[in-house]
């Protein structure tokens, strides 16, 4: 092979290694201040937080967002927040939703936050929602537009049982200080949250679903709508015929009805 060749070779392998390489917490992240030049109709950015802890997998802590196709800064749009089962994750997630423009983000967990008694689950809430509100708090600062009253969040297993431990947490601001609207999706329920009773939902709309389970986690997530219920949220409770521990796919459309036909278009929420 010529010399020439060999380099070029090389250094295509190399730019394909450095793209598969994982992102590290010592390297350069983005500032934020610079995100507002990147707002486009569609765009996806990237917020990164060198300040804080890493995330649950060891990375930096960052989420990606989404702007819808055709965003308009004039225009107010509900934030879309997705919390992934297990480790967590920082990519966006709107399968569950119906027609419309929203702004999607993925928030990951905090390393060190996890339950004592059982490390593969989360268990520290004050520390993830300090984690989450930061993240919230400087979304707001490039992208001020947000609809807080229509803001939706959603998590899966452990994204499940996140959003109800925060919601106990007494101090202010509360996770329903930005959210109206809140998604189980086999997860949840007093097991894991033993930080105190659910704070006041009056206003608020949940949609929690659960597979058919016949361990802990069916008559624990069961159980939620009518914790959620007690405090004057609008509720939804649905088992997920023919699913074990998943998101169905044929709970998705359902879902997609409730938040279109209920929880965005209740008068309160225009």
């Amino acid at each position: 092979m010529r010399p020439g060749r060999l380099l070029a070779l090389l250094a295509c392998c190399a730019s394909l290694v450095a793209a598969d390489k994982p992102e590290t917490a010592n390297e350069a992240a983005v500032p934020r201040t610079e995100l507002k030049a990147q707002i486009a109709p569609g765009a996806t950015l990237r917020f990164d937080f060198p300040e804080l802890t890493v995330d649950r997998k060891g990375a930096r802590a960052a989420c990606h967002l989404k702007l819808p196709a055709n965003y308009d800064a004039a225009k107010k749009y509900p934030l879309v927040v997705w919390l992934g089962g297990g480790e967590g994750g920082n990519q966006p997630n709107g399968s569950f939703l119906p027609a419309g423009d929203f702004i999607l983000v993925g928030l990951p967990y905090p390393k060190g936050a996890n339950n004592p008694k059982q490390a593969n689950m989360v268990g520290d809430y004050g520390k993830v929602w300090a984690y989450h509100r930061f993240m919230l708090e400087e979304i707001a600062k490039v992208i001020p537009n947000l609809d807080r009253s229509r803001s939706i969040i959603a998590g899966f297993s452990n994204g499940g049982h996140a959003i109800d431990g925060m919601l106990r947490l007494s101090a202010k601001p509360r996770l329903t200080d930005h959210f109206g609207v809140l998604l189980f999706v086999d997860g949840g329920g007093t097991a894991y949250s033993s930080l105190g009773a659910l704070n006041d939902l009056k206003g608020k709309f949940a949609y929690a679903c659960w597979g058919e389970l016949k361990g802990s986690n069916k008559p624990n997530t069961s159980h939620l709508p009518a914790a959620l219920k007690a405090k004057g949220a609008t509720v939804v409770g649905s088992e997920m015929a023919g699913v074990g521990h998943a998101f169905g796919e044929t709970e998705k459309p359902k879902i997609a009805e409730w938040l279109e036909k209920v929880a965005l278009a209740a008068p309160d929420k225009k």
